[in-house]
């Protein structure tokens, strides 16, 4: 009998111990933080968290948010008409690879204004009456408010003694590299911008350009180079692609530079280590629409959702009760949850619960490169 009870616990303790190592093996992103860089740390109004429908359809809320950034001098830098460029954060905050970039574009004698869009708010759940979304409330959101935030970055600077209004770029990273490709969008400037101002160069960083949304081949005439890893798993590499195809078609001037056996935020280790797998739900790698033709029978009065799964028309048209009622299940028990999801969809083939960061040095290096090559030809000429 005493030896079944050690046996018990000892089986009992080797469970939780090969569990806590499995625990302690996980690797997951940076822990959030508040970006303590140095400079001057400069204050201006934005948006507070918007779902991705009331982005769309240009609903602007009673209420204002105060966010930050943090302007940098480089030592070079003449008493005025400098030129500047504006760093858009990915969903977590500012880490490395906002970092890295901050000194490449600060030894250029560039200025930067790295932009905190997360910090101020803080309480978004609650601002927003967001319930129970995820962290920094990007489920509803999708990083859409960083498009705001690069228009407000764009007028403080501006406005700055020091700094050449015609001559500010934007950089970004992944939910950041939204802001700074579609704050191109001429529908998206006349709701959320300010009339007049433009930036002169425009650099996303695998940005996730698998929605398309009405209007989005309608850009200002700014410059843009876009940079993607073939590896990425958070958005689907030939969206990119294809964007850029429609836009030269539109005779603008984009690029895009696809780098092989690269993964997503390639440009440095991410939490000190050189890859790292991100176990979680990701719909990235799902093609989606803005959808003029929603809402539905079958959705709540009061819901958020304004993009679609392509195809979801089709399969509406063609599916059975069951169907649907399977698929509209799903969004209603979100929806008790607290979940504001901004899209149907209705094919989760494209779903991955993994994802991968990883440090690639042959690309990182050929994207400063042309990154800086870039911001030479059209802030430093």
């Amino acid at each position: 009998m005493i030896l079944r009870i050690i046996v018990f616990f000892t089986a009992i303790f080797l469970f939780f111990l090969s569990n806590l190592v499995l625990a302690q093996d996980k690797s997951g992103p940076p822990k959030d933080k508040k970006w303590k860089g140095k400079g001057e740390v400069m204050e201006f109004q934005s948006m507070p968290i918007l779902t991705v429908k009331d982005f769309l359809n240009g609903v602007v809320p009673e209420k204002r948010n105060t966010i930050w950034g943090t302007l940098n001098f480089p030592d070079n830098a003449a008493n005025k008409n400098v030129p500047a460029v504006v760093i858009l954060h990915g969903m977590s905050g500012v880490h490395e690879a906002e970092e890295h970039w901050l000194k490449i574009i600060n030894s250029m004698g560039i200025a930067t204004f790295m932009v905190d869009s997360n910090w101020g708010r803080k309480k978004c759940k609650k601002d927003s009456n967001l319930k129970k979304d995820i962290k920094w409330c990007a489920a509803a959101n999708r990083g859409m408010n960083r498009i705001i935030d690069g228009y407000g970055a764009l007028e403080l600077l501006s406005n700055h003694p020091r700094i050449d209004p015609k001559r500010i770029g934007c950089i970004g990273m992944s939910l950041g590299a939204r802001g700074c490709l579609y704050l191109n969008v001429k529908r998206f400037q006349k709701m959320w911008g300010t009339p007049g101002l433009d930036f002169a160069a425009s650099v996303p960083m695998y940005p996730p350009c698998n929605v398309t949304y009405k209007e989005d081949d309608e850009i200002t005439d700014t410059p843009i180079r876009i940079h993607v890893g073939e590896l990425d798993t958070y958005f689907p590499v030939d969206s990119c692609v294809n964007y850029v195809t429609r836009l030269k078609a539109k005779g603008k001037d984009v690029d895009i530079k696809v780098y092989p056996d690269t993964h997503h935020s390639f440009e440095t280790k991410t939490g000190g280590k050189k890859t790292m797998k991100i176990r979680d739900h990701n719909d990235g790698r799902c093609y989606y629409e803005e959808n003029p033709s929603l809402p539905v029978a079958e959705m709540a009065p009061d819901d958020v959702a304004i993009i679609s799964q392509i195809g979801f028309n089709e399969w509406y048209a063609s599916a059975t009760d069951k169907e649907k009622k399977k698929i509209f299940k799903r969004i209603k028990q979100r929806h008790k949850m607290g979940w504001r999801l901004p899209q149907f969809q209705y094919d989760n083939s494209c779903v991955s619960k993994s994802n991968t960061l990883a440090y690639n040095k042959a690309s990182s290096e050929e994207a400063e490169k042309l990154v800086r090559e870039f911001f030479t030809t059209t802030l430093l000429k």
